[in-house]
C-alpha cells in the first residue's frame, strides 16, 4: 500500500484562524479532521482546537473501533466547549464545525460529520460529497430549493447544528467507504464556499499523488475566487 495525505491551513483575510485540523497517523489508523470555529463567536479558534485535541485522545485510548473513537472525540469535545464556555464567559457561545475521518491499512475509511465543513470522495470521474448540517440544505430536501440554487446562498452559513451549541443537541452523520485509489479530501467552507466541486475535482485527479500540490492549488483558486474565510483543506490519496 503507498497513501499521501498533506493538509494547509490559510488564515485568509482574516487576521484569526479559526480553523484547526489534523492530518496524522494515531495507532492502527490514519487520522483526519477538519474543525471550523464558527466565525463571528468568542473564541471560535479554542472551540476548533479543542475538537482536534479529543479527536487525538479518542483514538489514542479507543482506537480498536474507528467510529466509537469518532463519537467520543464530538461527545467529548461538545462537553468541554461548554464547560469551558461557563467558566471563561467572555468564550461562551464559542462552537466549532467537525468533519473527521479514520483510515486503517485496507484504505476502509470511517467518516463523521457535524456542520458545514465537508468530506469529499474523488474517484477520477466523480465527486461526491458529505451533507451540509445547514439551512439551506434543508430547503433542497423540503423542495424549497433546487440544489443549483445552494451555491452563493445568502443563507449559506446558517447551521443546524455544530459542537458547543447548547441549544441543538449534537447528531452526527457517519459514513462508509474505501479510499482504494481515490481521494479523500475534507475542507472547511473557505474552500467550497467559493470553489465549485468539479473544479476540486480537476484540480485533485490531474494532479495525481502530487498531494502537497493539490493544497496548494486549491488554497490559491479559493483565494483568488474571493473568499473572505478561513481555508483549511486535508487530502488523502492510497493505492493497494
Amino acid at each position: 500500500m503507498t497513501f499521501n495525505f498533506y493538509a494547509r491551513s490559510d488564515a485568509g483575510l482574516r487576521d484569526i484562524n479559526e480553523d484547526s485540523y489534523c492530518a496524522e497517523r494515531i495507532g492502527d489508523y490514519y487520522v483526519f479532521a477538519v474543525a471550523d470555529g464558527l466565525g463571528g463567536h468568542a473564541a471560535g479558534e479554542v472551540a476548533s482546537a479543542i475538537a482536534i485535541e479529543c479527536l487525538r485522545n479518542a483514538f489514542k485510548l479507543n482506537g480498536g473501533d474507528p467510529k466509537h473513537a469518532l463519537q467520543e472525540a464530538v461527545s467529548e469535545a461538545d462537553k468541554r466547549i461548554l464547560v469551558h464556555g461557563e467558566k471563561f464567559p467572555d468564550s461562551r457561545g464559542m462552537a466549532t464545525t467537525f468533519i473527521a475521518a479514520a483510515v486503517d491499512d485496507e484504505l476502509n475509511c470511517t467518516v463523521i460529520n457535524v456542520g458545514d465543513s465537508r468530506a469529499h470522495f474523488i474517484t477520477p470521474d466523480d465527486i461526491t460529497t458529505t451533507k451540509d448540517h445547514s439551512l439551506v440544505n434543508q430547503l433542497v430536501e423540503t423542495g424549497e430549493i433546487q440544489p443549483e440554487d445552494t451555491w452563493k446562498h445568502p443563507l449559506a452559513n446558517v447551521l443546524c447544528q455544530a459542537i458547543g451549541d447548547p441549544e441543538v443537541a449534537v447528531k452526527p452523520d457517519f459514513y462508509e467507504l474505501n479510499l482504494r485509489n481515490a481521494f479523500l479530501l475534507l475542507s472547511s467552507d473557505g474552500l467550497h464556499d467559493f470553489v465549485r466541486k468539479e473544479t476540486i475535482r480537476e484540480v485533485v485527479v490531474s494532479n495525481r499523488d502530487e498531494v502537497q500540490k493539490s493544497c496548494e492549488d486549491l488554497v490559491t483558486m479559493a483565494l483568488e475566487a474571493g473568499s473572505d474565510d478561513n481555508i483549511t483543506v486535508v487530502l488523502a490519496h492510497g493505492e493497494l
